[in-house]
């Protein structure tokens, strides 16, 4: 009886103790949000682009929104619109502090995150909240101690991190880092179309077996 007590302990423990992530399918999946409850902490999340974002990651602070079209400077009282100051954990409290714009460039370390269930908008008297797709909001501290820790700013949630990186207010990577992205991208592609075109080729019969094999092996070879 204690063997069996132990060996469900231990699998309890390797239960709690795995990495619980979540994609951006996943996330509007209705029969799969229906198992999670809002204010969930999850460990990593998979956006719609593809990027994976984990406890600890460093993320960028980008540019607020101005949202009159016909503006193109900030005023002194422009903030954020999916940025709070605070460590904010609530589906009810609408009265956030919000980032004020000047806080961009600025970097953060991801400390946790959570989901919550969007809200339903339809004409359903009685709306199953739990079947609406989640969003992730994450909890962040500044990556250096400055002027922010001191008028307690250092400590931000990023209300919905979708919509956040769509509007440019938080970045993934770092302007240099993203331009060496694409650019690599870019050559990928170069290649991706060579090769294709080397392929047509052949098959033509332009090209012999070995013309083709050397000039493949000089686009792969090329960086």
């Amino acid at each position: 009886m204690k063997k069996l007590l132990l060996i469900f302990c231990s699998m309890s423990l390797l239960t709690n103790a795995q990495e619980l992530s979540l994609t951006y399918n996943q996330a509007n999946d209705t029969k799969f949000v229906k198992g999670y409850k809002n204010n969930t902490l999850i460990d990593s999340y998979t956006t719609k682009e593809g990027f994976t974002i984990k406890i600890g990651d460093t993320l960028i602070i980008g540019n607020a929104i101005i949202k009159k079209k016909n503006r193109k400077r900030y005023l002194f009282n422009d903030v954020f619109s999916y940025i709070a100051v605070g460590k904010i954990k609530s589906t009810t409290n609408k009265e956030y502090r919000y980032l004020p714009h000047n806080f961009s460039g600025s970097k953060v370390i991801v400390r946790s995150m959570f989901v919550t269930h969007e809200k339903y908008i339809g004409y359903k008297i009685f709306p199953k909240r739990n079947e609406m797709p989640l969003y992730v909001s994450v909890f962040v501290k500044g990556a250096t101690q400055g002027i922010s820790e001191i008028l307690g700013k250092s400590r931000k949630t990023i209300l919905d991190i979708e919509k956040a990186l769509s509007s440019g207010e938080v970045a993934l990577l770092e302007p240099k880092e993203l331009n060496l992205k694409q650019e690599s991208s870019q050559k990928d592609n170069n290649k991706y179309d060579a090769l294709l075109k080397l392929g047509e080729l052949k098959e033509s019969g332009i090209l012999t077996e070995e013309e083709f094999n050397k000039e493949k092996k000089k686009i792969l070879n090329d960086e």
